[in-house]
């Protein structure tokens, strides 16, 4: 179940000052709001909510500068009157009080204005740390995982300011209640810690893998978040959304896109931009993707000879030809290779020809190549030493099995 920006606001509000605190106020405020404030909690204390009431308007009044209190008072306001009466409550105090007024008064904007109102107000007071916190909150999620990824950046950067701010020495000024501090500080750091850990891994754009059949170029998108809606467009053509995957669900419900598309296999070397829309609708990109069908093909023939498996050589498992040795994964990525040579029971030093590399299609054997080699009946292990096209060269030694 979502935690509604509503509710954060007003949890935070809340715990803007512990109803029957103590001697926990700073040393901010003057003889008059002290007393005020004392009076608030008394009357608190006694279960007169009314006067209360009056006692935090007394305080607000005042002019202090204490975030908690005129968050308080907003809440008490909020739930005695209404939004619309607590907002011209505030408005009639005075539009000139200072910085935790204005931002207790942003506070009350629509729900749905919320967010920009608080954006605003930070731009506008970039140095006013419980500002960070309260829009901070705006970007919460209780299941991390149903924050877009855009929103878990922002939120870090909100909480990392705040932070910062304390670091400094610059929080204590805006707050009547020490303890209510800490909180916020507490709470700030355990947010934190939760964000940099579903950050750690998370990747700033998609990424992508090309593989290679005889009928197309097939291109599989790894999204750095859950997407809503995925769509590219390859060079100057238009942009085309991914199918629907029936076989999975976002987060909030909405089946996902698909994560792959084809290119003919003549798509020459362009390209494609990728863009999509997070689990809040908000479009994202677009990010360029290079696609160079020639370097796709050197780079996944190199990755698959520099894999354990299949290996470079490969022994008949039967009695037929069982005195044949077989080149097929050379063969098969031949474009990534200069040379091949081979060795029985020693070194490779006897060269293996293999027919030039066909970009159109580079894993097919042409109808006279030959990829195998006879050994003799007492042959115990054949050597191979590949020469890629950058200079590097490889050697492998494979021993052939009992027969």
């Amino acid at each position: 179940m979502l935690l509604r920006p509503v509710a954060v606001a007003l949890t935070l509000a809340a715990l803007a000052i512990p109803a029957f605190a103590q001697g926990a106020f700073t040393t901010n405020l003057s003889p008059q709001e002290q007393a005020a404030l004392e009076s608030a909690r008394g009357h608190e204390a006694r279960g007169d909510e009314i006067q209360a009431f009056e006692a935090y308007r007394s305080f607000v009044q005042l002019d202090g500068e204490a975030i908690d209190i005129d968050l308080k008072f907003a809440a008490m306001a909020r739930a005695r009157l209404g939004l619309d009466s607590a907002r011209a409550l505030f408005r009639q105090i005075g539009d000139l009080h200072g910085s935790a007024f204005r931002l207790a008064l942003a506070t009350l904007t629509e729900l749905s204005e919320r967010r920009k109102a608080l954006e605003i107000f930070v731009t506008a007071h970039p140095g006013y740390g419980p500002a960070f916190v309260l829009l901070a909150n705006e970007y919460y999620r209780e299941r991390i995982e149903d924050a877009p990824l855009r929103d878990r950046l922002r939120e870090r950067e909100l909480l990392s300011e705040f932070l910062a701010l304390d670091a400094k020495g610059k929080l204590a000024a805006s707050f009547a209640d020490s303890t209510v501090l800490a909180a916020w500080i507490d709470r700030a750091e355990r947010r934190l810690a939760v964000l940099d850990t579903s950050l750690t891994d998370a990747m700033a754009a998609p990424s992508v893998a090309f593989s290679r059949s005889n009928s197309s170029w097939m291109v599989n998108l790894l999204m750095p978040e859950a997407a809503t809606e995925i769509s590219y467009r390859v060079g100057d053509g238009p942009y085309r959304r991914t199918a629907s995957n029936q076989w999975a669900e976002s987060p909030i419900g909405r089946q996902m896109p698909s994560t792959n598309f084809d290119l003919p296999l003549d798509t020459p070397k362009t390209t494609i931009l990728v863009k999509y829309r997070d689990l809040r609708r908000n479009e994202i990109g677009p990010f360029p993707i290079a696609f160079d069908p020639e370097k796709i093909i050197l780079d996944n023939a190199r990755a698959t000879l520099e894999a354990e498996w299949p290996g470079w050589v490969q022994y008949s498992d039967g009695e037929t030809n069982k005195d044949w040795v077989y080149f097929n994964t050379p063969m098969q990525t031949r474009c990534a290779i200069k040379s091949l040579e081979y060795g029985f029971d020693g070194p490779p030093n006897t060269p293996f020809p293999l027919p030039p590399c066909n970009f159109a299609n580079p894993s097919a054997e042409p109808a006279d190549a030959n990829s195998a080699v006879k050994m003799g009946p007492n042959v115990r292990s054949v050597s191979a030493r590949i020469t890629f096209l950058d200079g590097t060269v490889g050697t492998r030694s494979y021993r052939r099995p009992k027969r």
